[in-house]
């Protein structure tokens, strides 16, 4: 699979509204490494969102992200409240002054 033919696909199906700055499409990552569908590698100065530090795919982040997939993926704790968002609340509070 090239880059070129997901942006042309790409280009037909999502709006123009959603802007890239980037014309690579990521196959899979790890660490700071980031590979694109081609097989090329690259260092990744961007981070995405939840990797900017610890890196893509740390083992301790997917160890916890499998465990909370077995017990449930998501719920708006405004409307059904669960108590891990509590803890991590508890958790941030005690490291404040």
């Amino acid at each position: 699979m090239k880059n070129s033919a997901i942006s042309e696909r790409k280009n037909q199906s999502i709006s123009r509204g959603v802007g890239m700055t980037t014309q690579i499409y990521a196959d899979r990552a790890e660490n700071s490494e980031i590979w694109d569908v081609e097989g090329r590698r690259y260092i990744d100065f961007s981070s995405g969102i939840a990797v900017v530090n610890t890196g893509h795919r740390h083992p301790r982040v997917i160890e916890a992200v499998k465990a909370q997939l077995d017990r449930f993926t998501h719920t708006c704790h405004q409307v059904v409240p669960y108590e891990s968002y509590v803890r991590l609340a508890e958790r941030l509070n005690g490291m404040l002054p």
